[in-house]
């Protein structure tokens, strides 16, 4: 019986001592000499997931009508009527007449009023606030339409660079927002606010606030740098880029305020502060 044992325990180890000779030759197990180290661990991409911070209150009884503001001694004076705001607010896909209302009842220069594109202006302006701070801004998601006229190139066909003349471009958009009273912008923003929110889930934000997205955005764009003008262009393809990665690697939109010039980009900065102010004073 002991034999048998012995006999059936020299089998075992045999047949293993053989298995692990077959891994060796299979290149299934690593000997000692050819062992490396893991291959580093990929941290996955960032995920957008904005964090709840500042939700915008729901008022059981929302403002019906957009209030008369005194205009301010610099803006045009022009006659309009108090605009009524939807009190029971339409779906999102039907909200472009609500929203030229309220638009036009906001804007004092009627002139300026051309800029928008009120095509599912909602959609739209949810869509750019969120990919701002984003490499690439698609132009089917802008809510105002783009500046005409071409990119002005200064310096020699060596050393590009950039133009003063191009400023000029986006003086309207920035006449613009001065022309906004912020706190009547306010208002609508909060009146319009559930819409804005569904148009932030159609996006994929399931369980997150729209507020706490476009705040996350503005503090994003008060981060842009202050480039010293003329900016060295480089081209390496048909269209024009920075030389100067650090410039090149900026979210679109701090890349939009780069390309505006000083004298625009510091009017910008300014009114994007003060709504920055507003929009975080707001408690649910």
């Amino acid at each position: 019986m002991k034999k048998a044992n012995l006999l059936i325990l020299f089998l075992i180890v045999l047949i293993g001592i053989l298995g692990i000779v077959y891994l060796y030759q299979q290149g299934k197990l690593p000997s000692q000499e050819t062992v490396s180290a893991p291959p580093p661990v990929q941290e996955p991409p960032p995920i957008k997931k904005p964090i709840i911070h500042y939700p915008v209150p729901k008022t059981d009884k929302p403002e019906t009508t957009v209030p008369e503001t005194a205009p301010e001694k610099s803006a045009p004076k022009v006659n309009k009527s108090v605009t009524p705001l939807p009190k029971t607010l339409p779906p999102i896909q039907e909200s472009d007449k609500s929203v030229d209302q309220a638009l036009t009842a906001l804007v004092t220069d009627s002139s300026l009023i051309d800029l928008f594109n009120l095509e599912n202006f909602i959609q739209r302006l949810v869509a750019m606030i969120d990919n701002l701070s984003e490499k690439r801004l698609p132009r089917a998601y802008l809510p105002i339409k783009a500046p005409g006229g071409h990119f002005i190139v200064s310096g020699t066909d060596d050393a590009p660079q950039t133009s003063k003349r191009n400023h000029k471009r986006y003086q309207r958009y920035v006449e613009l927002l001065e022309n906004i009273d912020p706190g009547l912008a306010i208002k609508i923003y909060m009146h319009f606010y559930p819409l804005f929110q569904k148009a932030y889930e159609q996006l994929g934000y399931k369980n997150a606030y729209f507020n706490d997205r476009l705040i996350f955005t503005l503090d994003h764009l008060l981060e842009t740098p202050d480039p010293k003008e003329p900016i060295l262009l480089a081209q390496p393809s048909v269209l024009y880029t920075y030389a100067d990665p650090l410039l090149e690697n900026r979210s679109a939109g701090q890349k939009i305020l780069i390309r505006i010039g000083p004298e625009n980009r510091s009017k910008v900065l300014k009114i994007l502060a003060d709504y920055r102010r507003r929009l975080s004073s707001l408690h649910p």
